[in-house]
């Protein structure tokens, strides 16, 4: 017997191919049979007539990171067929983040994502530092949806630098100390390394997103700690200072898959 019937619905594989009017029967979490007029010998089953059925989708660029504290529905995503999303785009994520820095971190996200700082403040539950204590915090909280989590730049600027990291350039054993904070959330689970390089990207006050004051000596050194496992990728919203050609280089010498957004 199948554990769930899904008849009469618009089915759509995820190749491109026209869609087929058909049934879907799954048994142990995985699809057993698509077909015409299937058995009805199933534990439950859906009338999907008028509707469509197709794999999840992935959302590769979202910025629940905080919202996620509070609402493990990770809403509006599921109502829109959402099955994975990936969190932490351009570094503008909360982990890691000592506890002095929580209010620096929350007001740059009213600037650079537009949320609001009173429900910031009610909603975000700190139960973490690190990385990996964020990363655990969601797992003991679950989640509606899968999630892949980057690292961002401008979270490890700041839990190294303080405010100094939106008005200067790093000192060597400022990247040094970065480098070893991106190897420990690659180790405990991160999909790579986000950042920001857009002038567009301003946080409290107005004053740069942290990622910003990079030198390429500080994106190269990251990229080169994320890769180190031979696994990672580097997203960046690129500004017009990081030509395609810089980030070609840094690809090459990493090892790793670069994405970039051009805002």
């Amino acid at each position: 017997m199948d554990d769930l019937l899904i008849r009469h619905a618009t089915l759509y594989d995820g190749s491109g191919a026209d869609p087929i009017e058909g049934d879907l029967a799954v048994h142990a979490g995985r699809i057993r049979a698509i077909g015409l007029s299937l058995p009805q010998d199933a534990k439950r089953t859906i009338d999907a007539d008028c509707l469509a059925l197709m794999p999840g989708i992935i959302d590769s660029h979202t910025h629940y990171d905080a919202q996620l504290t509070w609402d493990p529905t990770a809403r509006p995503s599921p109502a829109l067929g959402v099955t994975t999303a990936v969190i932490g785009n351009c570094g503008f994520t909360i982990a890691p983040c000592r506890p002095q820095d929580r209010e620096l971190t929350m007001r740059n996200l009213t600037q650079v994502e537009g949320m609001s700082f009173e429900v910031l403040q009610r909603g975000v539950r700190w139960e973490f530092e690190t990385f990996a204590d964020y990363l655990a915090q969601l797992r003991r909280t679950g989640c509606a949806i899968n999630l892949a989590a980057y690292v961002g730049h401008s979270s490890l600027r700041t839990y190294v630098m303080g405010a100094d990291a939106s008005r200067r350039a790093a000192a060597a054993a400022e990247i040094a100390q970065m480098a070893a904070l991106v190897r420990e959330a690659m180790a405990a689970g991160a999909v790579g390394l986000a950042s920001s390089t857009s002038p567009a990207h301003n946080g409290a006050g107005g004053a740069p997103m942290p990622s910003r004051l990079a030198s390429n000596d500080e994106h190269l050194a990251l990229i080169e700690a994320m890769g180190e496992r031979g696994r990672g990728v580097y997203m960046v919203t690129k500004g017009a200072q990081m030509p395609v050609k810089l980030l070609e280089e840094m690809a090459a010498r990493s090892r790793r898959p670069v994405m970039i957004l051009c805002p």
